[in-house]
């Protein structure tokens, strides 16, 4: 028996013999064509590039059957890299001019697409090539004639096991056949992983050398949640995690149970509210449905993926407006746009960064092109008219920054009143806390601010200096060192010292051996993914304030993560024990 660990990204338990995929390495024929072949090689591209967009729009339209619509538009993007002149006229050219055969012309191409990206070094682009890989592949099985590992028809249940999942293939598996699956690289924000969730395939990436690791039948333990992978468990290990994946299973069933059945308050009648954090506006729906109190975070690049980089102000305004239509009188908390020129710098007219998660990004990025926050900012004040609204700048680091971004929405609301537009004038403005800076200087920001959410993703990885997403150091993320918790608090008891409301809203807050430390330090709002809300209404419902308190201060106590780790996770298993839900 054998365990290694890697970055969990779709929870669940998977037991199966592991199905090892060959890394696809195309041998090119020959490279180069004759004169006469030119028209034939043309047209045969030209059938290959047809068969390839066919297969996607297929592809798209049963994962629309299976989930949400939004997940559709990663082969939406597909589609129109197909469609870019770099693939209809520069591949062509090649053929005709350099009399490159089909087959050659698109691997120079392609090559020439990746290379600049991968030399980036950035987790978020060398994620996205994984992509161009995927119609690279595509085109030149068409072009020689060889077919994909076909994983929507298997005849017994796998654990499927890679170097890396292409998004397509990740989209044609087959979930009654495919229990679930481990790459040797991939981070948590890829599109694998964002389908793998969107499916319900437990997943485990950033392995390493696992795919050679194994060999093909090897009995296989996948843990979606823990990162853990077991490779030819012995008989009680196996037992154990069959009863876990049953308990699984059941537990969501379960837990809704008691969520339904539990007060909205802590055993002593502390107010607790949970709030949801919305990746895409067709979550509202489902977010109400489990009890949100409102939105704590819409975020709102989902607008910049479906429109472009330049969404227009009316664009922004419905999205918005559809999102209060849902929340129907609860606080709707937007977001402005939180990426950088590492994600479109060309559109704004950037350099490309040698750093970009350290560089133009989020409120910099703003402040740099105002233009982009003023059109969103236009349309979240107007749209506020309709219901509950509050602003939030994010990775904010000075309070030069925020007194920046506060003076551009004073100037909008300026350049509204001017115009005759309506508004509502009274939206407040806030800040997430995710740079340590920040957090240190919170004093700083206490009269300038109106309220506060704290971003524990960012403010763990920059802590830390640890890229969660990097499969060499992600075992050093670490939401319960030390460094990280008194950071939180010293914000949680500034804002409580000077009655301005706080938040969590980082995946810290919607896990329940977090969540009770969070309550001790004194927050009372969570800001957390819909699906964890029964968990945490539950797990409210059954500690007192004076517990959580008393958890919190001996927790500080400890000087290792690991130590507090443990006793949070024995805490949580009083309140929630594994036997009442199946887990």
């Amino acid at each position: 028996m054998e365990i290694k660990n890697g970055i969990p990204v779709s929870p669940g338990v998977a037991i199966a013999p592991a199905l090892v995929l060959d890394s696809e390495s195309f041998r090119i024929p020959r490279r180069f064509i004759r004169k006469d072949e030119v028209e034939t090689e043309l047209k045969r591209f030209e059938l290959a590039r047809s068969r390839a967009l066919g297969e996607i729009s297929d592809i798209r339209d049963s994962v629309h059957s299976v989930a949400k619509e939004e997940v559709g538009l990663i082969f939406d993007a597909h589609m129109r890299m197909l469609e870019d002149p770099l693939i209809t006229k520069e591949i062509p050219e090649k053929i005709k001019t350099k009399r490159y055969t089909p087959e050659y012309a698109v691997s120079r191409v392609f090559k020439k697409i990746v290379k600049p990206i991968k030399e980036l070094n950035d987790a978020y682009f060398i994620q996205r090539v994984n992509d161009f890989y995927d119609i690279q592949k595509r085109l030149l099985r068409n072009l020689l004639g060889q077919r994909a590992h076909d994983l929507s028809k298997l005849d017994r249940k796998v654990v499927v096991v890679a170097h890396d999942l292409t998004p397509s293939q990740t989209a044609t598996l087959d979930k009654k056949m495919v229990a679930g699956f481990i790459t040797d690289v991939g981070g948590a924000t890829s599109h694998t992983a964002i389908l793998a969730n969107a499916l319900g395939i437990p997943a485990v990436v950033g392995l390493g050398t696992i795919s050679g690791d194994i060999s093909g039948g090897d009995v296989m333990i996948v843990d979606g949640k823990s990162g853990r992978v077991i490779i030819n468990p012995d008989d009680a290990t196996r037992a154990k995690y069959e009863a876990r994946g049953q308990g699984y299973l059941d537990r969501e069933k379960r837990m809704y149970e008691a969520a339904a059945k539990a007060e909205r308050t802590t055993k002593d009648g502390e107010n607790v509210n949970l709030y949801a954090n919305i990746e895409w506006d067709d979550e509202i729906e489902l977010a109400l449905r489990l009890g949100a109190d409102g939105v704590g975070l819409f975020r709102t690049e989902f607008i910049y993926s479906k429109f472009g980089a330049h969404p227009t102000e009316e664009q922004h305004f419905e999205i918005y407006k559809r999102a209060h239509a849902a929340l129907q009188g609860k606080t709707l908390t937007l977001r402005t746009m939180d990426f950088g020129a590492d994600k479109f710098a060309s559109e704004v007219g950037l350099e490309k960064e040698e750093n970009p998660f350290l560089g133009c990004r989020s409120i910099r990025l703003s402040l740099r092109e105002p233009h982009l926050l003023i059109t969103q900012v236009r349309a979240a004040l107007r749209a506020a008219l309709l219901g509950p609204t509050r602003l939030m700048l994010p990775m904010v680091g000075s309070v030069e920054e925020f007194r920046a971004g506060k003076l551009i929405v004073d100037n909008v609301k300026a350049d509204l009143d001017r115009e005759g537009i309506a508004y509502r004038k009274d939206v407040p403005l806030g800040m997430m806390v995710e740079v340590p800076s920040a957090a240190l200087t919170i004093d700083s920001f206490v009269e300038e601010s109106d309220f506060f959410s704290i971003g524990t993703n960012d403010l763990v990885q920059y802590t830390l200096a640890v890229d969660r997403n990097n499969q060499y150091v992600a075992n050093l993320f670490k939401h319960t060192s030390p460094a990280v918790l008194r950071l939180i608090k010293m914000v949680i008891d500034n804002a409580i010292a000077n009655n301005k409301p706080v938040s969590v809203c980082g995946e810290m807050a919607g896990e329940a051996r977090y969540a009770v430390i969070l309550l001790g330090f004194g927050l009372r709002d969570f800001s957390v993914g819909p699906t964890s809300m029964p968990e945490l209404r539950t797990l409210m419902s059954r500690v007192t304030v004076e517990e959580a308190k008393k958890l919190a201060d001996k927790a500080m106590s400890l000087s290792s993560a690991d130590e507090i780790t443990d006793l949070l996770e024995a805490e949580v298993e009083r309140l929630l024990p594994s036997e009442e839900f199946g887990e």
